[in-house]
């Protein structure tokens, strides 16, 4: 798998494979700030008594794990991914086939899991199986919170359900509703194209160049279908939004350490 820079700076090695770089990662910081959502979100519902500790500027501590991920996935692919004489050499003719590029003049980064030498050899890339397998361990991670949290939320707005009233345990199951979409959408609009972009290669499985820039188009798509999933499933958002209604709706209650209220006007 070969990702390369397309813009005036392309051949400006110093600079594109720096961003080639930053480009993956910043895949890494989105699917890590979804899973920081999650997060924040389970201590609102479940731990509201712990919200002290990100108020004001002190909620700047809940970018660290993010920033470092991206951090690490930015190192990973500009340190074990860059260009090699190996690797231009490799696919520098389909590469100029499909996309009329020299490889080797151009910034980009690849994955090569596996070859043959020319003595027949074959021979197995280590460096790139670890780069691959950390990139898995951040997705791994990012799904596995996501999980855990959205399963703990779940489960305390169920054990608070008899305690509500009947507006507020409307809006709980509006909640519950939001939060399978926005859980279920990004594994298959953001882990899972990238999971199989990095996977298939492994298995000498051809991906159609169309294919292999979906990652690019949902990355950029993902951030505003979590706003419109909250919008349109929530009914005092979704009636406000379409201007059904012209007066504001607060719905609260609290039993123990549970609190739950929205408003919309």
């Amino acid at each position: 798998m070969y990702l390369y820079v397309d813009s005036f700076l392309k051949y400006e090695k110093y600079i594109s494979n720096p961003l080639a770089a930053a480009y993956c990662a910043s895949f890494g910081l989105c699917v890590s700030l979804l899973a920081t959502h999650f997060v924040y979100r389970y201590c609102a519902v479940c731990r509201p008594y712990d919200l002290h500790h990100f108020d004001g500027l002190k909620l700047a501590r809940i970018y660290v794990i993010p920033v470092t991920l991206s951090l690490i996935w930015f190192l990973e692919v500009l340190l074990l991914l860059g260009p090699t004489e190996f690797k231009n050499s490799y696919t520098r003719k389909e590469i100029e086939e499909i996309y009329g590029e020299d490889i080797g003049k151009v910034g980009y980064i690849s994955l090569v899991y596996y070859y043959q030498n020319p003595s027949g050899t074959f021979v197995i890339s280590y460096i790139d199986f670890l780069a691959y397998f950390i990139a898995l361990a951040i997705m791994g991670a990012c799904i596995f919170t996501m999980v855990i949290c959205g399963w703990k939320t779940y489960q305390k707005m169920g054990s608070v359900k008899k305690s509500m009233s009947k507006k507020t345990k409307e809006l709980n199951r509006q909640l519950f509703k939001t939060l399978v979409f926005q859980t279920l959408i990004p594994m298959f609009t953001m882990f899972a194209p990238v999971g199989t972009l990095l996977t298939l290669p492994i298995f000498s499985i051809v991906i159609p160049p169309f294919l292999s820039n979906l990652p690019s188009l949902y990355a950029g798509l993902y951030p505003a279908l979590d706003a419109i999933i909250a919008i349109f499933m929530i009914r005092d958002f979704r009636d406000t939004v379409l201007c059904r209604r012209k007066y504001n709706v607060s719905i609260g209650s609290s039993t123990g350490n549970y609190t739950s209220s929205v408003l919309s006007g």
